[in-house]
């Protein structure tokens, strides 16, 4: 079922003629808002594929004559009885395409699913999402923004900079971009455990989850409690092979 337009887009042209017919006084306030921003149209779909039942010429029976016999150089084969119509089974298949937004696509998105393909585990790191600067046009002249930390996001940003300004093709771009941020890995961790073994020396103690201490006590004192049961029955073991070590001669006896 075809939907005519829009009602609502008439209705200001019908009270502007009703004006000029002298038919209503004055102009209503809603009418100047109505001719700035018009009604949208309707958001039903137009059908493409109109109906054409008994109109081309495989459809048409065999009493009407040789002339629906042959349709594009295609022969009916069967001879179809009287008052019925042969149905193409291609006309289920004309469908008509729904409305889609289209796809947005940006030139990071590729380098960012070949970035986190290959390095998966970037995505879990934690990340400051505060920003410090308030800088919302920044060159990525280089691979640190100067908050301090790193991330995959940094290394798409530097590697897009280096295509678009320097000229490099996308595979050298990537190349130079992962090597800077392996360095920056590297360095970040060599300073973390160096953090961490000076604390050690100087006798700090890091902190643990209290689930997890309890858990690893709990876990502790089980080990101590069936390391003592091991050891009563290996004792006890022990001392049946050394009764039984002495009983044996007097046996043979």
């Amino acid at each position: 079922m075809t939907k005519g337009p829009s009602v609502a887009r008439g209705v200001a042209k019908a009270y502007e003629k009703l004006l000029s017919a002298n038919l209503r006084e004055e102009a209503p306030p809603w009418l100047h808002a109505m001719r700035s921003a018009p009604p949208a149209d309707s958001l039903v779909r137009e059908p493409t594929q109109f109906s054409t039942h008994g109109q081309l010429g495989f459809e048409k029976t065999a009493g009407q004559g040789n002339q629906g016999s042959r349709v594009h150089g295609t022969q009916i084969r069967r001879t179809l009885p009287k008052g019925c119509v042969a149905v193409s089974h291609q006309k289920a298949r004309l469908r008509t395409k729904g409305n889609r937004p289209p796809k947005i696509f940006f030139p990071e998105d590729r380098l960012r699913r070949e970035f986190y393909k290959n390095h998966p585990f970037e995505m879990y790191r934690p990340r400051i999402l505060m920003e410090l600067t308030g800088k919302t046009n920044q060159e990525w002249k280089q691979l640190t923004d100067g908050t301090g930390q790193v991330t995959g996001e940094n290394v798409i940003r530097y590697q897009y900079y280096l295509m678009q300004d320097k000229g490099m093709t996308r595979e050298a771009a990537y190349a130079q971009a992962t090597q800077e941020f392996y360095a920056f890995r590297a360095r970040e961790d060599a300073e973390s455990n160096t953090a961490q073994q000076e604390a050690r020396f100087y006798g700090a103690r890091m902190l643990e989850k209290p689930f997890s201490a309890r858990m690893l006590c709990l876990e502790e004192r089980e080990i101590h409690r069936s390391t003592k049961v091991f050891m009563a029955r290996a004792q006890e073991q022990q001392i049946r092979d050394t009764t039984a070590d002495s009983l044996q001669p007097n046996v043979q006896k």
